[in-house]
Formats: C-alpha cells, sequence, structure tokens
C-alpha cells in the first residue's frame, strides 16, 4: 500500500558520517516501502568543512549526497538529505545545514531561520528555496525553521527574526503547500515542535500531510516516550521508518510502521573524525523513490 510519506526516525544516538547512513539506508531497502517522498534526518550525513561560498557547499552537499544514495533502492517518487557541513565546534564559526531534494533532479535547501547560538555562523539560504513544486506542492523546512509557526516565537521575535518569520509566513501563505516535511537533528519530546505544528495547522489548511524525521536521543535521557514522539510530529498519511541502533537486526511491519534494528551498536556510534560527530548542542531543538528514479545512476 502506497504512503505519502514514509519518513526515518532513528532511535539511539547516530555518528551521521556516511558510511553509516548508506548501511542504513541498504537496511531500509529491504522493505517493502511504496511512498511520494521518502525523508531522512536533519544532519544525516555530516561531511568535512572545506568551502569559501554558499554555492561550494551545495555542490559538495550534492556530491556526497548522490554518493549516499549510490546503489540505493527505496521505492519513493522522492528522497530527502539532510547534510551538514560545521568549519568548527563553535556555531559561531561558518557552517551549513542543508537538505537536498532528489526527483531525478537536486533541489537544495537548508536552515534559514538559526538559533540564537547560531546567528554568527550559520550561512541561511533563501526563504524562496523552501517551496518545491514538486509532485504536490512542498514546503521543505530545516530543523529550526519549523520554530516560525511557533506563535511564541513570534511574540518574542525583533528586528531581522521578526521581518524573516513574517515574510516567510507570508511566503507560505501564497504559497499553500499540500505536503510540510520537516528535518530536526534531534527530537526526544512530543513538545518540541507541538506548539509549531498545530499552529501551522491554523495558518495553512492547505496542508493535508506533514511529518518530522529525527533522531530520538538527548544525553541526559529522553523527555518523552519514543510511540509518542511519532505519534505528536506527522499528521495525514505517513509511514514511519524506526532504526534502533542499540539493539540486534530485526525487521518487522506494523500498518504504516516499519521498526528494524542494527546489527551493531557499536556501527552506528562510531565517531568522523573530520568533522564534529554530530551537531553542535544548540542545533538539537528549539528551547523551552521510484525504485528507479528516485536515486542517481
Amino acid at each position: 500500500m502506497k504512503t505519502k510519506i514514509c519518513r526515518l526516525f532513528i532511535k539511539g544516538n547516530f555518528s551521521r558520517s556516511l558510511e553509516d547512513a548508506w548501511s542504513v539506508l541498504e537496511n531500509v531497502s529491504e522493505l517493502d516501502i511504496n511512498c511520494d517522498y521518502f525523508m531522512t534526518p536533519g544532519g544525516f550525513i555530516n561531511i568535512p568543512w572545506k568551502f569559501n561560498s554558499f554555492s561550494e557547499a551545495v555542490e559538495e552537499a550534492k556530491r556526497r549526497a548522490e554518493e549516499l544514495l549510490r546503489g540505493i533502492e527505496i521505492d519513493a517518487n522522492c528522497i530527502t538529505v539532510g547534510v551538514d557541513s560545521y568549519s568548527s565546534s563553535s556555531l559561531r564559526k561558518p557552517h551549513v545545514e542543508l537538505v537536498g531534494v532528489y526527483d531525478g533532479d537536486w533541489h537544495f535547501t537548508g536552515k534559514s531561520y538559526p538559533t540564537v547560538g547560531q546567528e554568527r555562523g550559520l550561512i541561511r539560504t533563501s526563504l524562496e528555496s523552501h517551496f518545491m513544486e514538486l509532485s504536490d506542492k512542498v514546503m521543505v523546512l530545516g530543523c529550526h525553521d519549523l520554530t516560525i509557526f511557533n506563535p511564541r516565537a513570534k511574540a518574542a521575535a525583533k528586528g531581522w527574526r521578526r521581518e524573516t518569520i513574517e515574510r516567510f509566513l507570508s511566503l507560505a501563505e501564497s504559497f499553500e503547500p499540500d505536503v510540510v516535511l520537516h528535518h530536526p537533528h534531534f527530537t526526544d519530546s512530543k513538545f518540541t515542535w507541538l506548539a509549531a505544528w498545530k499552529n501551522l495547522e491554523k495558518l495553512l489548511p492547505s496542508v493535508k500531510h506533514y511529518a518530522s524525521s529525527s533522531v530520538y536521543f538527548r544525553e541526559d535521557g529522553e523527555r518523552s516516550k519514543f510511540d509518542d514522539v511519532l505519534v505528536f510530529t506527522k499528521k495525514g498519511d505517513v509511514g514511519d521508518v524506526v532504526v534502533n541502533t542499540a539493539k540486534v537486526m530485526s525487521i518487522t511491519q506494523e500498518s504504516n510502521l516499519y521498526r528494524f534494528k542494527t546489527k551493531s551498536k557499536s556501527n552506528y556510534l562510531a565517531t568522523q573524525p573530520d568533522c564534529p560527530s554530530s551537531p553542535p548542542a544548540d542545533c538539537r531543538s528549539p528551547s523551552d523513490l521510484k525504485r528507479s528514479s528516485a536515486r542517481p545512476s
């Protein structure tokens, strides 16, 4: 049975190396998935920083995303890939958090609304890049971008932040998206994005389907039950592909819920020496194919 959205949700910490991400998708390929949009989490792969411009970062992200999808067979019309790159462990230094959308061609957007700690370092993508005419009218969001729809964020925003929120909301209301694809790095609480999603539903009644694809992990312990996080971060026709990084490999299918567990805990917790092994803490959350056509050859 085909679903509109199928999202990858990783349960447990994850290295975000290209090798481990490829291994996850290789296992996902074994599942009987058929969807319009297959999503991976924000920062699904983390690549070394070596750029002099934003366009160079996008080109390298595209090359690495193509490498990630090579040999992967997932029955989806479109796949999203979160790609991060940091020049330093300090968010005051240049960094990008991108989302590549592949439907036979690549479309790139990324985080446009930084956390406070990222204000100086994040190279922001254009607001217009978030709105894509694919098989549906799709709005693609980076991690913190969903906060734009949080009423508390708008009430507290001043200066360029308020201007960004107002302009983004105006673009979204004019675009009238059918589908929203959100790519947070970590989501361990059912309340993290709840207010923003609920307000988005009010402001954009055209949206019939939405989902967050993320990693369920917090060093001090998760704050909500995992199944509650799944329920509170989706709407409409959404299938869940759950990867548990801590237990032995198994695959089960329960309606639109797919669960599999990785072969080795250590495989997916390995570090990547060229760049931070996970997004800096300030990136983690707000405060309080068709089989042949959707992969590169």
